[in-house]
């Protein structure tokens, strides 16, 4: 008897499932598919969804949604374009109570896998708040997997793209009504095979190539970042009514330590201990021939002061560089250029936190490399922070080359090519700040000797040439020292171009201190 009772509730129990997983494929999972339909498509918006199947976890008390598709709305005239697939969406223990009786949307776990993103769109110039939703909904897991975005400007050439994508964001809280931005977020982690964007005025693509962030380790890492231009030197300059430079450059083995990605994308603050780059290459060109836009350039120190965000960078370690400066100048046949090479730099305590305006404490450059691949260079460059002056001191040496190093830089810049001579050493020590650098240079070097170039064949043997080249050689003192003289002391003294960055004072100031060295009527007055 009681074996037949058990058997008649087994049987109950088997039919009561199977009556509700009935109800669920044919009458449940289509309404919530109709439902998810009519409050996402509007007739009248830029594209439509489509879904496949809707299936309801019975026993995960969530919902699993395939092939979802987004097409571009025929009716629609405007200019955005995008088609998207997503093959599934999962939802897993959403709270049931919630979602009738509170109409809040509360949900463990939310996984969007293998989702792609297409297409054309017009980007905003400034951009403009997106409504949230009508309910509260909190998420506590979210999850992209193998993300795809491809998407182009309708109007410029700028685009963007992420292949490969992994995203996993925590703590989603979005409010009733309330407009959709970082701030909705907790953490979150990131990986991606490559991120690509092109600049809207197609001058350039960057691109970072292997990228990992954990919000537990708040590590980023990025096995390559890339700045390419689109166009060829000359091309570039071209598209330029003023002198611009055009850089090319490649980092790799870039590592941000204690660095919050989440609070960089919410606030903008860049704030990390220590930010490692193991390899730096560094192509940097202008023609000067362009004409020159003249606005005044911002001081190292003031672009750091007028960051928007929090800034506070304990230290930046560059283990291994190259730097190539080329210029073509307004008179010459074809570019120079100067490099420096096997550059091994850290710079200390770059912020601008204002504690440091009544609290002493400096930014520190200390570097070391190759100036055209040969000589040994070390620098130091200190700055007080939050200086009135913008203050900075520098110490340098050069060790031995011959002067003949510098002609792929004099012969196209300045139609002088050295014959001879050797620079033996040279160390330099200056304080410059907002209208002025002072200090002292000592090169020491044996027999130099110039001649003077034709700017456009390039002939260091017409008459005309010829007589330069003496009356230069005149001037200039074959050697420092010379036979049974002292050593003689550069000075040096030059008035700060506001027009120029950082790197034309310091190459300026210098270039004043050697013209008085070599010379035999030391110039010593301003932009000498």
């Amino acid at each position: 008897m009681k074996r037949k009772i058990y058997l008649r509730i087994l049987f109950g129990i088997i039919a009561f499932v199977l009556l509700v997983m009935l109800l669920t494929k044919v009458v449940l999972e289509p309404w919530i598919r109709e439902k998810i339909l009519t409050s996402l498509n509007n007739k009248s918006g830029e594209s439509l969804l489509k879904i496949e199947k809707v299936h309801v976890l019975l026993f995960q008390s969530g919902i699993e949604i395939e092939n979802i598709t987004l097409i571009p709305n025929q009716e629609y005239n405007g200019q955005t374009n995008l088609t998207g697939e997503i093959e599934t969406v999962t939802f897993k223990g959403i709270h049931l109570i919630k979602s009738f009786f509170r109409k809040e949307i509360d949900i463990r776990e939310a996984v969007i896998f293998n989702s792609r993103l297409t297409g054309n769109v017009v980007f905003p110039e400034k951009a403009k708040p997106i409504k949230g939703s009508p309910v509260n909904i909190r998420i506590e897991n979210l999850l992209f997997d193998k993300l795809f975005i491809d998407v182009k400007s309708t109007t410029t050439a700028q685009s963007y793209s992420i292949k490969d994508g992994i995203l996993k964001l925590y703590k989603i809280n979005i409010e009733k009504q309330d407009t959709l931005s970082p701030d909705i977020f907790g953490q979150f982690d990131f990986e991606a095979r490559e991120l690509k964007t092109i600049t809207p005025d197609s001058m350039y693509t960057i691109s970072a190539i292997g990228i990992n962030y954990s919000a537990t380790s708040n590590t980023l890492k990025i096995i390559r970042f890339v700045v390419q231009p689109n166009y060829t030197e000359y091309e570039f300059s071209s598209r330029n009514q003023f002198q611009k430079d055009r850089i090319e450059a490649e980092l790799g083995g870039i590592t941000f330590h204690n660095f919050s990605v989440a609070d960089y994308v919410k606030s903008g603050n860049l704030i990390s201990s220590y930010i490692e780059i193991g390899e730096m290459e560094i192509q940097v060109f202008k023609d000067k021939r362009k004409a020159f836009r003249h606005v005044e350039r911002p001081t190292f120190q003031n672009m750091i002061y007028n960051y928007p965000g929090a800034m506070n960078i304990d230290s930046i370690g560059i283990l291994n560089g190259n730097i190539v400066y080329s210029e073509h100048a307004e008179k010459a046949t074809k570019k120079g250029k100067v490099s420096f090479n096997e550059i091994n730099a850290h710079i200390y305590k770059i912020t601008n936190d204002t504690i440091y305006k009544t609290e002493k404490t400096y930014l520190k450059l200390n570097a070391n490399a190759l100036f055209m691949g040969k000589s040994k260079i070390n620098l130091l460059l200190k700055a007080r922070i939050f200086d009135s002056q913008n203050t900075f001191v520098v110490n340098g040496t050069l060790s031995g080359m011959e002067a003949s190093e510098l002609n792929p830089i004099l012969e196209k810049s300045a139609s002088i090519t050295i014959t001879s001579g050797k620079i033996n050493a040279m160390n330099f020590s200056f304080s410059a700040n907002n209208t002025k650098a002072t200090g002292n240079l000592k090169m020491l070097y044996q027999g130099l000797n110039f001649a003077v170039m034709n700017k456009q064949t390039g002939n260091t043997t017409a008459i005309k040439e010829k007589v330069k080249s003496l009356i230069a050689n005149i001037v200039v003192i074959e050697s420092n020292p010379m036979p049974g003289k002292e050593e003689r002391p550069g000075i040096i003294e030059y008035e700060r171009d506001p027009e120029k960055f950082v790197f034309g004072y310091f190459f300026r100031a210098l270039l004043s201190g050697i013209k008085s060295s070599i010379t035999k009527s030391p110039n010593k007055k301003k932009n000498s």
